[in-house]
Order: structure tokens, then sequence, then C-alpha cells
């Protein structure tokens, strides 16, 4: 079934649900007259909002609240009669396993049946809770199968998986810049090493094994990569691959590598770092060059409803969004489709729904893919978001479709 759902400032259709188009967001109490009795349905926003990935929380967390709002404000959920109405609640796990799992658990206690969390490594261990008690679960992570399985049914990815990002896109990149010696220098924590895993499956099919030099893992909080820096730059390497680094990491990493004389290339393509606080930490000349994905140039957005939501994140909090704030609002509309199609609150009748509604969102059509895409083996299950993945490069502080 195909649902048309538009963004900020347009009409957004999902099943009942009707979107106003104003900016500002009204509460069924502004409105006054006499309002039906409404129930709550709880997502925990499971993010960093403090320590070096705190951008990433932040612009998750911002995503949902955006269609969170929308919904509310189109009147909210209508299942077998009765109204629901979103609420987030938000913890600080601050990109920290054991305080991931903690919230999680505090989020449950509180009645949330929903989540939306990032990163694998955070993830990854969030797993047997969200499977025991059936928490819907939509997460910004990396990583291949290892998280993304039929035994994982609750749990959905919005971001590329790596098996995209690195084993597809990647690979494209290292061959048109003529990589010679590659190396991998990435966090040592569960994404990490899923997403060496699969770079190293990758580079072997692909028959170019022999172009990695050395990888490295170092903790995602490290603020002097000198030491690591002096053993890869030993192998002279010409390409220095990040997979997945917040802002402030990756922008050390590369100030750090230039000071002591790198010349070569960067990329960093699991991560979607911010640009803003990127440039400002590493310097622009330093980034001048890195290739990252999932980043749009503001001045080539594909859709007016895309946009328009540009437009209203920027007015509502100074700064461009993130690939994790649109990639989550997309997702979490469908979710908000799903759970009204259902007309239930039984966990596996709404991923039932999930895996075969396809909505139009800001990004043209989203679904879900992964059973049966051969671009994503040993997945099995529809738990993959899809949506146009940009390549850009940095050029005078400012991303650019890279070509």
């Amino acid at each position: 079934m195909r649902i048309s759902l538009k963004s900020i400032g347009m009409t957004v259709k999902l099943l009942a649900i009707v979107a106003l188009s104003a900016g500002l967001i009204m509460s069924p109490a502004m409105t006054g007259g006499v309002q039906a009795e409404v129930k709550k349905l709880k997502i925990l926003s499971n993010n960093p909002f403090s320590g070096k990935a705190a951008s990433w929380g932040f612009s998750q967390d911002r995503g949902v609240g955006l269609a969170v709002d929308k919904v509310n404000q189109a009147g909210g959920i209508k299942i077998n009669g009765e109204t629901y109405m979103w609420e987030k609640i938000q913890c600080d796990n601050r990109y920290i396993p054991a305080d991931a799992v903690s919230c999680l658990k505090r989020g449950v206690a509180q009645g949330a049946k929903f989540m939306c969390t990032l990163g694998g490594a955070v993830t990854k261990p969030q797993i047997p809770l969200i499977n025991k008690d059936k928490i819907v679960t939509i997460a910004a992570i990396a990583g291949g199968a290892d998280f993304t399985n039929a035994n994982n049914k609750y749990l959905f990815r919005t971001m590329p998986s790596a098996d995209l990002t690195i084993a597809i896109e990647g690979i494209k990149i290292y061959k048109k810049l003529g990589v010679k010696k590659l190396v991998l220098l990435t966090a040592d924590n569960v994404l990490g090493h899923s997403d060496a895993k699969t770079l190293k499956n990758a580079l072997k099919v692909n028959k170019m094994s022999d172009i990695l030099v050395a990888e490295e893992f170092v903790p995602i909080d490290t603020g002097d990569f000198t030491p690591v820096l002096t053993r890869v730059l030993a192998k002279n390497p010409d390409h220095i691959e990040g997979g997945a680094w917040p802002a402030a990491g990756l922008a050390l990493l590369i100030k750090q590598a230039r000071e002591l004389g790198y010349k070569g290339t960067f990329t960093n393509l699991s991560g979607a770092p911010k640009v803003g606080p990127l440039v400002k930490i590493g310097g622009k000349k330093n980034v001048e060059g890195v290739i990252m994905l999932r980043l749009w140039p503001p001045d080539q957005l594909p859709t007016q409803a895309f946009k328009d939501y540009w437009a209203e994140y920027r007015k509502l909090y100074k700064q461009d969004p993130g690939a994790n704030s649109w990639e989550s609002y997309m997702a979490f509309m469908h979710l908000s489709a799903a759970v009204e199609k259902a007309q239930s609150l039984d966990p596996d009748k709404i991923v039932a729904v999930m895996r075969d509604l396809k909505i139009v969102s800001l990004l043209g059509e989203l679904q879900l893919i992964g059973k049966d895409n051969p671009l994503l083996p040993g997945y099995g299950i529809n738990n993959q978001y899809t949506s146009p993945l940009p390549v850009t490069v940095l050029k005078d502080g400012n991303p650019i479709i890279y070509k």
C-alpha cells in the first residue's frame, strides 16, 4: 500500500493522519474546545547528549522530535476508536555501552515500547533486551548482518549499512582515487570491528587485499592520535579510511595526521559527521578533500519536502541537519504509519506491517529492504531502510557532490 507523506510545511498523509503546515507546533490543549481522552505512546531517545558523539545524538533526537510533533499536531494516531499521542523521553547514554543498556531499562520501566538509538557500539549490547521486551527500535547503525538479521526482528536500521557504504561505495572510491596503500584507523568498539570485517571481506572479493597495509583501533574518545598515527604513517599510506567517527574525533585525527606530514586522502564512510564542527576543529585547509557519505549539499537538496525540512531544522536549531536527523525523521513517520495501519500496539503486528509498507517521504519513496537483496547478504529480513545515498567531498569547508 502506498501512502503519501510530505515533510514540514506540506500536507502529511499518514493514512488517517492529516498534518498541519504551520511552523509552530500546537498541542491539543492549546487549540481550545473539548478534547477526547488521549493515551500516550512513549518512544525512548536513547542517545549520547554529552561527550564526543553528542552531535550524533542531538541530530537523531531532533529529527525524531520533529516527526513526533508533526504526528501529534495532526491529531495523533487512531487505533480502534482511541486516540494516541507520542511522547518522547530522553536518556543520555554518553555513547557508553553500559549506560545505553541502563537507559533502555529505565525507558522500559517508564512504559516505552519504542526506541530510537544510534551507534553499533552501544546498540549491540541492547539487542538482548530489545528482543526480550519487543521494543520496536529505529537505530542509526552501520555494521552489517551482525546487527540486521532475522533474529533481530524489532531492530530497524535507519542508515545505510557497511555492506553498502564500505563494501560498495568504498571500493568504488578507492579505485577512483587509485589507492595503493590503505590504512584503516577506526574506533575500538563493536561498530569499528564490524566495519573492519566488512572492509576486509570487500577487499578480498575485489582482489584488493594487498592494498590494506595496516588496521588500527583506538578508543572513540581519543584526543591524541599521535602514537597510532606514528605507527601507521611509517607504512607510507596514501589513503586513510576512518570508518565511523563523530565530528570531533575525525577532526582531531585529520588535523594531527596533517601536522605529522601526511599528504594523502581521507574517507569516513560510516559516520556522517556534522560538517560545521569538523571544519572548525580540524581546520578548513586540513579537511579539504575528505570524502564522506550521507551528507547533502544544502544547495542540492533533491526534493521540495527535503528543502522544507532543512529550512525548519535551521530555523529551530540554527544549524544544518545531519544525516541522523532526516533518516530518523523518515523512519519515525514510517513507523507511525505502520502503527496506524496495524490498528494494534502488538509489536509483532506492527513490525509485520512495517516490512511491506512504502511511503513517500523527504527523499522520495521509503521502504525496508534486506530479505532478498543480493547487496545485503545474510540479512534475511526487511529491516534496512533505503533512500538515495549521496557521496560528497569537502571543498573550501563545504560538501559538494563527488563525481
